[in-house]
C-alpha cells in the first residue's frame, strides 16, 4: 500500500525517483532548521515528570501560604477582590475579577487566606511553566529541574507567591510567552500565523494584569511579526485577526466601570464612571505612567543595574550565571536552541535596560530597594530558563560518546540540578513560610484596638492603611471605627467614590482637599478647597474622637496653630491646644501602655525581618509612638521652670522609665555581638537628656544624693555615647563636657554594677 510522505520528505520532482544529492541532504537540513515538522505540535505534551514537578511546586507553595494579610500591596488586592473594587493603577482587573469569584465560592478561610491560596496556586503554575518551557526547548529533564528549581524556590519568587500579590500571575503570563516563542519556532510555516494569534491573545490577557509584561510583548511580538513577513507566512486577514485577538483579551478592563456603578466597594482607587477616568487609571497617570512613582526624580540606570546584578547573584546564585554564560557562548553553534536563545537574550536585555532607566525610586533606602527588587522577578524568568539550557549545552559535549557515558553524564547533571533546587529550598524555606505569620494582622488589630468607640482613625502609609482597612471592611473588625487613608482624601474622586462607606467621618465641604495637585493648581485660595484644619474642626466640634497614625506628613500645616497630636497608646489623639493634658494625668494614661504590637516577633532576626521588609518598618513606627509619648511628657515637664527641683524628681523618673521601656522594646543584642536599634537616633539623645535633668537635680539641689546622681549619670553617659556612635557625629561639645564632668565625679561610672538603675 502506498505511504503518503510528509511534505518535508517528498521526492524531488526534478530527478529520477527523487534520488538526487539534494534529497540525500534533506534529513540534515531538517535537523538544522530546529526540528520543524509539517504538523503543529500539541500545546503541552504532559509526561510523568511534568506531574511530579507540578506537584512539588504546588504542595510546597500551598504549605507556605500566608495565614492572613501579608505585607506589601496585598491588602489592596484583598479588599478590592473581596468587594469587587478597583485596585491602585492600573487596576489589575483580571486578578481582581478572578480573585472575587474565587473568594465568593471558596467555602473556607478568611478573606485574606482565600486570595493568598489562589496566588499560591498561580505561583505553583508559574514555576511549572518555567519547567515546561525549558523542557520544550531542550527536551532534557535535568535542565528543566534546574531552571524551575532555582527560579521557583528563590526567595523573591517564593515569598511573593504565597501572599496576595499580582506578581505570580505576571510570572505565569511571561513564562507562557517564553513558551510560545519555542512553540512558534518549532511550528511549520503554514501554522505560525496561528501560533502568533495565540501569543497575541495571551499578551492581551497579560496586559490586564501587570504592564511590565509589555516589554516582553514588544520584543517577542516584533520577532514573530518580522519572521512572518520574511517568510510571507501571514495574510492581511490573519494580521487583522491577530490584532483583534489582543483587543478581545483586554475585555477584563470592563471590570473598572462595572465596579464604579455596581460594587460600592470601600476600597476603590479612581473614578471610572467616564472614559477619561478609565484611561487615566489604565495609563497610571497618577503614578507616573512608565515610571514607578510620580516624582520628578529621573531614573538611575547605572545604580539600578548594579542593584539588579547584586540581586541576581543573591536570588539565583553564581552557578546559574555560569550556566547562563555557557548557554550564550554555545547557542550560536547549536541550531536547536540558537534562535530561541537570541530572542530570549534580546527580551531580557530590553526589559532590564528599559526598566533600570525608567525606575525613579530611591534604592538607597532599604525599604525602597525592597520595592524595586520585586520587578526583577520578570527578568529572572528568562535568566533561569537560559541557565537551565546551559546545563543542556554542557551535556552536548558528551553527545558523541557512548550511551553509557551519556547516561552517566545525565545522571550527574540531574543530581546537580536536584541539589541546586534543594539548596534553594533549604536556604529560603524559613523566610518564605508565612503559614503562621500573623504580624500584619496583629498590627492592624493593635491600631484598631487603640481607638475609642465611634472614633475616626486617619492613617498614612501602606501598611497602616491596608491592615486596618482590611480588618475593618473585610473581617468587620471594629465596625464602629471609620478608617480613612490620608493619601486618598486628597484626590478629587475621593468624595464621590468613598463617602457612602463612612459612619462618622465628615467631609467638610463639597470641594477638593487642599493637597497635592490642588495646591499647585489653585494656590492658597481656600474658596476652592479645604484643608486638615477644616477636617479637625468639624470632627472635634461634633464630638467625634479623631486619631492619627503614624503621623501627618503633608505640606498643609495650618492645623498646627490650633491643634496638637498627642501620642496616646499606639495612636495620636487630635487635641485642641486650648484643651491640653495636665502632665500627671497624661503620664497616668501612657506610662504603662504596651507599644509592642507583636510580642512574639524576634526583631533581631535580620534574616526574617531585614531592613527592607515592611515588618521592620512597622516595628520602628510602633516603637516611635512609645518614644514620642516619652518626649511629649518630657516637653510638658521641661515647660515648668522648676522642673529640676526635688518635687519634680518623681515625675521625671516616671518619664525616664517610659524611655527605658521604649528602648528595651526596640533594641536587640545580635548573636554577632552587635546591637540592632529599631528606633531613631535622636531618641537616645532625648533619653540621655532626661537622665541628665535627674542627674543635675540630685547634684545641685537639696536634698543632694550622689549615689542617685551617679545612677542617672551612668544612663546619661550610655545613651549619649550610643547617640554619638549611631549618628556618626562627635561635634556636640556641650553634651561631651557634661559627660566628662560626670566621669570626673564618678570614676567607676561604667564599671560598677551598684550604679545600675
Amino acid at each position: 500500500m502506498p505511504v503518503k510522505m510528509p511534505k518535508g520528505k517528498q521526492k524531488n520532482p526534478g530527478t529520477k525517483n527523487g534520488s538526487s544529492k539534494t534529497q540525500k541532504q534533506e534529513p540534515e537540513k531538517e535537523k538544522i532548521e530546529d526540528d520543524v515538522t509539517s504538523e503543529l505540535e500539541p500545546i503541552v505534551s504532559f509526561e510523568w515528570h511534568h506531574a511530579v514537578a507540578f506537584g512539588i511546586f504546588l504542595s510546597i507553595y500551598i504549605k507556605c501560604t500566608a495565614a492572613s494579610i501579608p505585607s506589601g500591596d496585598a491588602g489592596d488586592f484583598i479588599i478590592s477582590s473581596y468587594h469587587f473594587g478597583v485596585a491602585h493603577p492600573p487596576g489589575y482587573p483580571l486578578y481582581v475579577t478572578v480573585g472575587h469569584l474565587w473568594m465568593k465560592f471558596l467555602p473556607f478561610g478568611n478573606p485574606a487566606y482565600k486570595l493568598n491560596l489562589l496566588t499560591a496556586i498561580i505561583g505553583g503554575i508559574a514555576a511549572f511553566i518555567v519547567y515546561t518551557t525549558t523542557f520544550k526547548l531542550t527536551n532534557y529533564i535535568p535542565s528543566a529541574v534546574f531552571s524551575s528549581g532555582v527560579f521557583g524556590f528563590s526567595h523573591l519568587i517564593w515569598f511573593h507567591s504565597v501572599g496576595a500579590e499580582i506578581f505570580s500571575l505576571n510570572n505565569a503570563f511571561c513564562g507562557v510567552l517564553l513558551y510560545w516563542v519555542v512553540r512558534f519556532n518549532h511550528a511549520p510555516l503554514e501554522h505560525r500565523a496561528r501560533v502568533a494569534l495565540e501569543a497575541s491573545f495571551i499578551s492581551g490577557l497579560s496586559m490586564c494584569n501587570q504592564h511590565t509584561s509589555a516589554l516582553f510583548i514588544a520584543v517577542i511580538g516584533a520577532w514573530m511579526f518580522l519572521s512572518l513577513l520574511k517568510d510571507r507566512a501571514i495574510s492581511v486577514q490573519q494580521f487583522i485577526q491577530t490584532g483583534a485577538a489582543f483587543g478581545v483579551a483586554l475585555i477584563s478592563y470592563i471590570q473598572l466601570p462595572i465596579s464604579a456603578y455596581w460594587s460600592k466597594s470601600p476600597s476603590t482607587w479612581g473614578d471610572h464612571r467616564t472614559m477619561g477616568g478609565i484611561w487615566k487609571h489604565i495609563t497610571r497617570e497618577e503614578y507616573g505612567t512608565w515610571r514607578l512613582t510620580a516624582d520628578s526624580r529621573p531614573g538611575d540606570l547605572v545604580g539600578n543595574l548594579g542593584t539588579y546584578l547584586q540581586d541576581l547573584v543573591h536570588e539565583l546564585g553564581v552557578p546559574s550565571l555560569l550556566l547562563l554564560v555557557a548557554c550564550l557562548l554555545s547557542a550560536w553553534k547549536l541550531p536547536k536552541i540558537r534562535t530561541v536563545v537570541y530572542v530570549y537574550l534580546v527580551t531580557v536585555l530590553g526589559y532590564v535596560f528599559f526598566f533600570c532607566n525608567q525606575a525613579n525610586i530611591d534604592h538607597s533606602r532599604a525599604l525602597m530597594k525592597g520595592v524595586l527588587e520585586r520587578f526583577w522577578m520578570q527578568s529572572n524568568i528568562v535568566v533561569s530558563v537560559l541557565a537551565g539550557t546551559g546545563l543542556w549545552c554542557i551535556q552536548q559535549l558528551a553527545a558523541d560518546s557512548s550511551e553509557s557515558v551519556r547516561k552517566f553524564v545525565k545522571g550527574v547533571l540531574l543530581l546537580a540540578a536536584v541539589l541546586a533546587s534543594s539548596h534553594q529550598i533549604k536556604q529560603n524555606y524559613r523566610t518564605c513560610d508565612l503559614s503562621n505569620n500573623l504580624i500584619m494582622h496583629d498590627y492592624g488589630r493593635k491600631l484598631l484596638d487603640a481607638a475609642p468607640k465611634n472614633a475616626v482613625l486617619m492613617v498614612e502609609g501602606d501598611m497602616p492603611s491596608l491592615t486596618t482597612r482590611y480588618l475593618r471592611y473585610c473581617e468587620n473588625y471594629r465596625p464602629d471605627v471609620d478608617v480613612v487613608d490620608q493619601e486618598l482624601i486628597g484626590f478629587p474622586w475621593f468624595k464621590p467614590m468613598h463617602q457612602h462607606i463612612f459612619k462618622h467621618y465628615i467631609i467638610p465641604y463639597d470641594r477638593e482637599m487642599y493637597y497635592k495637585d490642588v495646591l499647585a493648581r489653585k494656590g492658597d485660595n481656600f474658596a476652592f478647597s479645604y484643608n486638615f484644619k477644616n477636617v479637625f474642626d468639624v470632627h472635634l466640634q461634633a464630638g467625634i474622637p479623631l486619631y492619627i497614625y503614624p503621623f501627618m506628613k503633608h505640606s498643609d500645616e495650618e492645623w498646627k496653630k490650633f491643634y496638637d497630636l498627642v501620642p496616646v497608646s499606639s495612636l495620636y489623639e487630635v487635641r485642641a491646644k486650648s484643651n491640653a493634658y495636665e502632665l500627671s494625668s497624661y503620664i497616668d494614661i501612657v506610662e504603662n501602655r504596651d507599644y509592642n504590637f507583636h510580642p512574639n516577633m524576634d526583631y533581631c532576626d535580620a534574616a526574617l525581618y531585614p531592613e527592607r521588609s515592611w515588618e521592620y518598618v512597622i516595628a520602628e513606627s510602633c516603637g516611635h509612638t512609645a518614644f514620642f509619648a516619652s518626649e511629649h511628657a518630657h516637653r510638658l515637664v521641661t515647660a515648668n521652670s522648676d522642673h529640676t527641683k526635688p518635687e519634680s524628681r518623681a515625675i521625671m523618673h516616671r518619664i525616664l522609665m517610659m524611655y527605658k521601656r521604649a528602648t528595651d522594646t526596640l533594641t536587640e543584642d545580635l548573636p554577632d555581638g552587635t546591637t540592632r536599634h529599631l528606633h531613631g537616633v535622636d531618641h537616645n539623645k532625648n533619653y540621655g537628656v532626661m537622665a541628665y535633668l535627674l542627674y543635675t537635680s540630685y547634684m545641685n539641689f537639696q536634698p543632694r544624693n550622689e549615689e542617685m546622681a551617679s545612677k542617672y549619670a551612668r544612663i546619661m553617659h550610655e545613651q549619649w555615647d550610643t547617640y554619638f556612635s549611631r549618628a556618626g557625629r562627635q561635634d556636640t561639645d556641650g553634651l561631651k563636657r557634661v559627660m566628662q564632668d560626670a566621669n570626673s565625679r564618678f570614676k567607676n561610672l561604667l564599671t560598677d554594677d551598684k550604679y545600675l538603675l
